[in-house]
């Protein structure tokens, strides 16, 4: 994410889950795995772990963390037992936030493997400068993808963003959006031990390893 960046996932995500969860320590996930199709050729560029989360940003080669077109990250907050529609509406809303015009689609509710999980797609156009993250190059418009999976023992968040001054490079106005989009409307989180909660498709790339 650009715009709100770390912000946003370090800041907000943390600030929602130390109300209701203080003093998170680590658990193991009893055979739970998150499967996420990260795209080929595309390489961990950044990665934050401490007791109440794990972050980890994706891009393709040539981007940075500082300026990048395309990014998918992975996020796992061990502990968290919310809601994960409730969770997706305080995230699209501060995402909206300061945005000279905004749109968004969800949070849509639904099961999947015997989880809940909340999907939306948000839109920022004409952001505010000063919450973007250090460093980053601004752009005029950001697209977010993000689906967020109440697991038994942590909350599972991926979401694919795109970042461009180019309306018509908008990911939805090309040829493979379904393919983008899939990324992560097909994220699933599985217990590889549990015949109820196994994937579609297993061999993915797995989430946070």
């Amino acid at each position: 994410m650009a715009r709100l960046g770390r912000l946003l996932a370090v800041g907000l995500s943390v600030a929602l889950l130390a109300l209701a969860l203080p003093g998170l320590a680590r658990p193991a996930l009893a055979g739970e795995q998150l499967f996420v199709a990260v795209p080929s050729g595309w390489d961990e560029a950044w990665r934050h772990e401490d007791s109440t989360q794990t972050i980890v940003e994706y891009l393709q080669k040539g981007q940075s963390v500082t300026d990048w077109t395309d990014m998918v990250t992975v996020q796992e907050f061990p502990g968290a037992q919310l809601d994960p529609g409730h969770y997706l509406d305080r995230v699209v809303a501060a995402f909206g936030a300061g945005c000279q015009a905004t749109r968004h689609e969800g949070p849509r509710s639904s099961g999947e493997n015997g989880y809940l999980v909340a999907l939306a797609y948000v839109e920022c156009k004409g952001p505010d400068p000063g919450k973007a993250a250090p460093g980053v190059v601004l752009k005029n418009i950001e697209f977010l993808a993000i689906k967020a999976i109440q697991g038994v023992k942590a909350l599972h968040v991926v979401q694919r963003a795109w970042h461009g001054d180019d309306e018509t490079q908008h990911p939805l106005q090309q040829a493979n959006a379904k393919d983008w989009v899939a990324v992560v409307r097909d994220a699933e989180l599985c217990d590889l031990a549990d015949s109820a909660r196994t994937c579609r498709t297993i061999g993915r790339t797995g989430g946070l390893q």
